[in-house]
C-alpha cells in the first residue's frame, strides 16, 4: 500500500512511474480485484492517486467495520467519551455507504457497542447489507463494557427490517447483542436457502427456536449466553456442528444424521451431562467424531454418571473448573466410554482449596489415545495424578503436551503467572525423568 501512494511523489525514479503506467493499463475489474486483497481503509486511501482511482475503491467487496479497539477501555470512561466514540463510528460507517456503489458485497462487518438509540441507523446497514446481496453478515454491537440490563436496550432485528422480495444471499449470520426472536430467525432460515453458519450470542428475545426442514443448508449452529432461551428444537439434515452455552434449556434433537461435533457449555452442562443430554446423545453417538464440554468437576455426582459409548468419537476436548483436592480421575469413566479417542484436550482453571486427600490409583487401559494436551498445569497433586494415570493406562500414547497457561492467560508482564510457570514447568520435569516419557513429554 505505501509503495502505491509513493508513487505521485515527485522523488519517484522513472522505473516506479512506468509500473503506475502499467498498472493504470489494467481494466477497472482487475484493479477492484486487487483493492479487494486490502483493508478497506487502506483501499480508501487510494482515492487521492488520481480521478479514476477516486471511485474504485468504492467498489470494495469486503465492508469490514471493526470499531472494537476503540472501545478498550471505555468501560472506565465518562459517557461523553463512549457517545463521541459512537458519533464518530456511525459517520464512518455511513460515510462508506453512501460512496459504495458495486452491486454486491461478500462480506459485512459491523463490531461496535451501539444500543436501541442508534435502532434507525442499524436498520439501514441491515437493509443495504442484504439490499447487495451480502453473503457473509455479522452484527457485533457487544462491548465489555456491557452489563446484564444492556441486552434489554440493545438493538431489535425486527421482521419489517427483513422485508424482501427475492431469496437473500447469505452463507453465514452472526448476531451478538443483538434482540431477535425464534420467528424472526425462523423467517429470515426461510428465506435464505445458502444459509451454511448461524452463531447467535447474547439475545435478549431468543426464547424457543425452531429449526427444521429438508432444504435448511445450516452445517454449523452457535447459540451463547441467551438467558432467556428454554428450548431449541433441530431437524437439520445437514447439520456438522453444534455449540450451545448458556442456561439450561430443552433441546430436542428430531433428525441430525450428520451431527459430527458437539459443545456444550455454561449452566446447561451442569444438568444435562447427568440426567438430560447423555440419554439423547445415543441417538447420534454413532456418528460424533468431536465432544467439547465446559465443566465442574463433582466427583460425587460424576460417579452416578453412565455414559453412553462413543464409537468414533476421536477428539475430546474437556474445560474444567476444579479445586485444588479435586480427582480429575473421575474423568476417565468418560474418556472409557470413547473406545475410538486418539486426542485429549484438557484445559484447567483452578479454585483454592484446603482440604487434602490422599493420591489415587485408577487402572482403565485406552488403546486408541496417541495425543494428550493439558492446558493451565500446575504441577500439583490433582493434575499430576491424572497425567500420570494418563501416562500409566494409554498404551498408544506418542506425545503429551504441558502448558502452564491457560488459552487465556498470556506469559509475561505478570510476576506471579511467571513464576507460577516456572515451578509448573519445574514439576513437570520431574514426570519425564520418573516415569520414562523423555520422547513424549513437551513441556511449554
Amino acid at each position: 500500500m505505501s509503495e502505491v501512494l509513493q508513487i505521485t511523489s515527485p522523488s519517484v525514479s522513472k522505473a516506479q512511474k512506468r509500473e503506475y503506467d502499467n498498472i493504470n493499463e489494467l481494466p477497472d475489474e482487475v484493479l477492484i480485484s486487487i483493492l479487494a486483497r486490502m483493508p478497506m481503509k487502506e483501499a480508501a486511501r487510494t482515492s487521492v492517486l488520481s480521478r479514476r482511482w477516486k471511485k474504485l475503491w468504492t467498489s470494495h467487496p469486503y465492508l469490514v467495520f471493526d470499531g472494537s479497539n476503540s472501545l478498550r477501555g471505555i468501560h472506565s470512561r465518562s459517557e461523553q467519551v463512549l457517545e463521541s466514540e459512537q458519533f464518530k463510528y456511525l459517520n464512518w460507517v455511513n460515510d462508506v455507504l453512501e460512496s459504495h456503489h458495486d452491486a454486491a458485497i461478500d462480506e459485512f462487518k459491523i463490531r461496535f457497542y451501539l444500543d436501541q438509540c442508534y435502532q434507525s441507523d442499524i436498520d439501514d446497514w441491515v437493509r443495504f447489507a442484504f439490499g447487495k446481496k451480502v453473503q457473509r453478515f455479522e452484527l457485533d454491537l457487544s462491548s465489555s463494557r456491557v452489563i446484564s440490563h444492556v441486552q434489554d436496550s440493545g438493538y431489535e432485528l425486527c421482521s419489517h427490517t427483513l422485508h424482501f422480495q427475492t431469496p437473500l444471499s447469505l452463507t453465514s449470520l452472526v448476531l451478538k447483542q443483538v434482540r431477535v426472536s425464534g420467528e424472526v430467525l425462523e423467517n429470515l432460515l426461510s428465506n435464505s436457502p445458502f444459509l451454511e453458519r448461524l452463531c447467535i450470542g447474547a439475545s435478549a428475545s431468543l426464547v424457543h427456536l425452531r429449526l427444521a426442514g429438508p432444504s435448511l443448508c445450516l452445517t454449523y449452529l452457535e447459540i451463547t449466553a441467551c438467558a432467556r432461551m428454554k428450548s431449541l428444537e433441530l431437524d437439520a439434515p445437514n447439520l456438522l456442528s453444534l455449540k450451545y452455552s448458556g442456561q439450561n434449556i430443552e433441546i430436542r434433537f428430531i433428525e441430525v444424521p450428520n451431527l459430527a461435533e458437539l459443545f456444550i457449555g455454561g449452566m446447561f452442562v451442569e444438568t444435562c451431562t447427568r440426567s438430560y443430554l447423555l440419554p439423547l446423545i445415543p441417538t447420534f453417538a454413532s456418528q460424533l467424531q468431536k465432544l467439547v464440554l465446559e465443566m465442574r468437576v463433582d466427583e460425587r455426582k460424576m460417579k452416578l454418571f453412565e455414559y453412553p459409548i462413543l464409537t468414533q468419537l476421536k477428539e475430546l476436548e474437556l474445560q474444567v473448573r476444579a479445586r485444588d483436592h479435586d480427582s480429575l480421575l473421575c474423568l476417565t469413566s468418560l474418556i472409557n466410554a470413547s473406545p475410538s479417542l486418539n486426542q485429549l484436550s484438557l484445559e484447567l482453571s483452578w479454585s483454592k482449596s484446603y482440604t487434602r486427600r490422599r493420591v489415587m490409583k485408577v487402572k482403565r487401559h485406552h488403546y486408541n489415545l496417541k495425543e494428550v494436551e493439558i492446558r493451565g498445569f500446575v504441577g500439583g497433586m490433582v493434575d499430576t495424578e491424572f497425567c500420570i494415570y494418563l501416562v500409566e493406562n494409554a498404551i498408544m500414547l506418542e506425545k503429551m503436551s504441558i502448558d502452564p497457561f491457560s488459552k487465556n492467560e498470556k506469559g509475561g508482564g505478570n510476576c506471579f503467572k511467571a513464576e507460577r510457570a516456572r515451578a509448573a514447568r519445574v514439576r513437570a520435569e520431574d514426570l519425564r525423568s520418573k516415569y520414562g516419557v523423555e520422547d513424549k513429554l513437551v513441556i511449554l
